[in-house]
């Protein structure tokens, strides 16, 4: 097990990632500045973290910002080191996540179905768990209403993603168990929305790894042909 990280560290990547969210090149002497501490060692920080810099400077691409994240997250600064990512990387982000917690994982899916295109975010398959995620990188509001309509289109979303062919999703012939998932910034007020699960980014690494397929608690959708939902979603 690595070290734990300080807290003078952490301060230092935390704002490295947020000054340079919106800048090409971003100055050591305001990293130092907005992380209270001395020039010398947030170079030094910003050495052993393996980012690229001369002595006044640094510049990070967009794959690099994902990874700091990550590094971030893992100090347990998960909710910053998310806020400071631009909304694609936050996709990357949780598309992450996913794989860390041992999903196959698939980018910006569309399918087809109703005579329109849907769009997912980040689908996620760990056996014949199918985890569908659309990433929300806002202020999370403190009414679930705001929720609704997205959390209606990740359902359907869902729906037709599982009349894909089966060879397309998993091997074999089990009956898929998918979850549509909402990914917030901060802590919703309620859980479910619509028939979707709503995970904090906070919870999700921990929300991840212990999901199961057939968890009584959560409303998934089974890829039978009629579609049969898990009973126990329609108290829900």
């Amino acid at each position: 097990m690595p070290p734990p990280i300080s807290e003078g560290t952490v301060r230092v990547l935390v704002e490295t990632l947020r000054l340079s969210k919106d800048r090409n090149i971003v100055q050591i002497a305001d990293i130092a500045s907005s992380a209270r501490t001395t020039e010398s060692l947030a170079r030094k920080i910003l050495t052993n973290a393996r980012v690229e810099h001369d002595s006044n400077s640094i510049s990070l691409s967009p794959g690099f910002r994902v990874r700091l994240a990550l590094d971030i997250a893992r100090a347990g600064r998960l909710r910053e080191s998310a806020r400071a990512l631009t909304w694609q990387e936050f996709e990357k982000f949780a598309e992450e996540c996913l794989r860390e917690a041992g999903f196959q994982t698939e980018k910006n899916v569309r399918v087809k179905g109703d005579g329109r295109a849907w769009q997912i975010d980040v689908v996620g398959t760990r056996g014949n768990l199918v985890v569908t995620m659309d990433c929300k990188h806002w202020n999370t509001p403190g009414y679930l209403s705001k929720f609704r309509l997205a959390a209606e289109h990740q359902r359907n979303a869902t729906l037709h993603l599982l009349a894909r062919p089966v060879e397309r999703m998993v091997q074999g012939d089990k009956e898929r168990q998918a979850l549509p998932v909402i990914l917030t910034l901060s802590e919703p007020r309620g859980q479910l929305s619509e028939g979707v699960v709503l995970v904090s980014v906070e919870k999700l690494p921990s929300f991840l790894i212990g999901v199961t397929p057939y968890d009584e608690n959560l409303p998934f959708i089974s890829s039978s042909l009629s579609f049969v939902e898990n009973p126990m979603s329609q108290s829900n």
